[in-house]
């Protein structure tokens, strides 16, 4: 995932004109957003389905699902939450209605949303080091 959001910090160095008018750059930006979200994704998902063995988790349904399903077990907040199902109905719309891509739209998440991926790395692993700690008996 780190990959992927060096990748993005990358291309959001391209001038929003040259962002626009190359479909090279766009289609890097594109492929990159989408794996970048999937990992969140797929991240959010095994932690929950671990949560499952421990307490009553509810299955979520579909890709925002899992982010408000991190909300409902602590993991990240409400105002996170809201950006990240955000960010998966983006995902759907990289995925399902490619060809109905505003450019503008994609260079906007790249100046203005791509640190969500780090913090949401870094809430994951913040998460997690809680747990190992609270499980070890450390406070």
């Amino acid at each position: 995932m780190n990959r992927y959001y060096l990748q993005l910090v990358e291309i959001r160095r391209i001038s929003r004109e040259d962002f626009i008018g190359d479909d090279i750059h766009r289609a890097a930006a594109e492929r990159v957003l989408q794996t970048a979200i999937e990992s969140c994704l797929n991240i959010g998902n095994r932690l929950i389905s671990l949560l499952q063995f421990e307490q009553p988790v509810r299955t979520p349904e579909s890709y925002a699902d899992i982010f408000i399903e991190m909300r409902n077990l602590n993991i990240i907040d409400a105002q996170f939450a809201n950006k990240l199902v955000e960010m998966a109905k983006f995902r759907n719309r990289l995925v399902h209605l490619y060809w109905d891509l505003d450019p503008e739209t994609t260079y906007r998440i790249l100046q203005e949303n791509i640190e969500d991926l780090k913090k949401f790395q870094d809430v994951v692993v913040n998460f997690l080091n809680k747990r190992s700690a609270n499980k070890s008996g450390i406070t």
